[in-house]
């Protein structure tokens, strides 16, 4: 079977959307990727949610299509008829992810409960829905899950915004997160797809979080480097820092011992998320340093990794050290 969710953890945040008028289908989700993000569940909470799968599948080949709100066996075959590549469900519906199952249908069923995980991992699924993620006691009770099982994974869905998402995707058993508040009915009622896109670009700047960490200058030995540091001490009261390659003039300046990337140095940029950074990145066309790439020895998460780009002669690299502390 396919596996479309190293696409939906890449991109973070998927829409949980109902399609009011269904001439909305299109533009709705023309609007949700061009504000970044490529995934959509379209929930069967609406008579038009059959016709607006097939569109958007049809129309708009770069938008990874599922199907959510899937109550039946009957409303999964018109789905995956229509063009959806995977099945969710609110609760555990057994006779759904049967079928799913047995036709080769990517499934991520609904549970709450410790028995209802168990009962997903006796049909030999690791991938699952949290819903609804607020009150069946959010990212605490999804933390408390990852205990005894370590190896199942979660999109939580139901409550969860801007402010609350990275109470969730900080957690190793958290893949994406699932949300309408990029989608507030007035403005879909309103069809302002502008205002939507706008939200949309909102939601992926909230979820990347990029910051200035550091900049780094190149030197062309310790000697110098401790000269540069020093100076930038003295000038400016900053409390200095020595490391094996490099010194730290407080924590926005490193001074390396040699040249390193860049012509002149380096920019270190901070995302909670190195990959989901890199692949809104690779939409742009960046491309990644692979032999830069450092991860978490426990989770495996990418921790580091150079752009394969130079910006006035300054290397480009991303980092979360928080992920680093894990090890």
């Amino acid at each position: 079977m396919e596996s479309y969710m190293n696409r939906i953890s890449n991109t973070g945040i998927v829409p949980v959307v109902k399609i009011l008028e269904k001439e909305d289908a299109y533009p709705l989700a023309k609007a949700l990727l061009n504000g970044g993000i490529d995934v959509i569940e379209v929930t069967y909470r609406s008579e038009h949610a059959t016709s607006a799968i097939q569109t958007i599948s049809e129309q708009l080949p770069d938008m990874l299509v599922g199907a959510g709100t899937v109550l039946s066996v009957e409303q999964a075959k018109e789905a995956v008829e229509a063009g959806a590549k995977f099945i969710i469900t609110p609760g555990f519906n057994t006779k759904v992810v049967q079928w799913c199952l047995d036709h080769d249908v990517e499934v991520y069923p609904g549970v709450s409960t410790a028995s209802e995980v168990e009962m997903a991992l006796s049909m030999g699924l690791t991938q699952l829905k949290f819903f609804p993620a607020e009150s069946s006691g959010g990212a605490k009770k999804l933390k408390d899950l990852s205990a005894p099982y370590a190896n199942v994974h979660f999109m939580p869905t139901g409550g969860i915004n801007t402010k609350n998402m990275h109470d969730y995707l900080s957690l190793p058993n958290v893949e994406a997160i699932g949300g309408s508040f990029m989608l507030p009915n007035d403005l879909v009622v309103a069809k302002d797809w502008d205002g939507i896109e706008a939200l949309s670009k909102a939601a992926i700047k909230s979820l990347l979080d990029f910051q200035l960490i550091h900049v780094g200058i190149n030197t062309n030995s310790p000697e110098e480097s401790k000269q540069v540091t020093d100076t930038l001490c003295s000038l400016f009261h900053f409390t200095q820092y020595t490391k094996p390659k490099s010194n730290f003039a407080g924590v926005g300046f490193e001074v390396l011992h040699k040249k390193g990337r860049g012509e002149n140095g380096h920019i270190g940029i901070y995302t909670p998320y190195p990959e989901k950074a890199m692949y809104h990145l690779s939409k742009q066309g960046v491309k990644f340093v692979e032999e830069s790439i450092t991860r978490n020895k426990k989770t495996n998460r990418i921790n580091f990794v150079y752009l394969d780009l130079e910006i006035a002669g300054f290397g480009i690299h991303l980092i979360n050290p928080d992920l680093k502390m894990e090890i």
